[in-house]
């Protein structure tokens, strides 16, 4: 099983981001919940070739609104 170790960045506020460990690699256009806000993927980086199972990643991601949370 895989685990991915992510660095994630936000984009277009002022959000300290976060390193957060899963089993499932983000993809551009994913909707991700850091703490009680919800962003959208903008990038997905490797920040080095795997080691064995563990994946390392960055990801840029921007606020979404409650509005567009509700048009999804």
């Amino acid at each position: 099983m895989a685990v991915y170790k992510i660095s994630y960045v936000v984009t277009g506020k002022a959000h300290p981001g976060a390193i957060v460990n899963t089993e499932t690699r983000p993809e551009v256009g994913d909707i991700v919940q850091l703490g009680n806000e919800t962003f959208e993927v903008l990038e997905v980086l490797d920040l080095m070739p795997a080691r064995g199972n563990f994946h390392f990643l960055h990801v840029t991601c921007k606020p979404i609104s409650s509005e567009e949370q509700s048009s999804a």
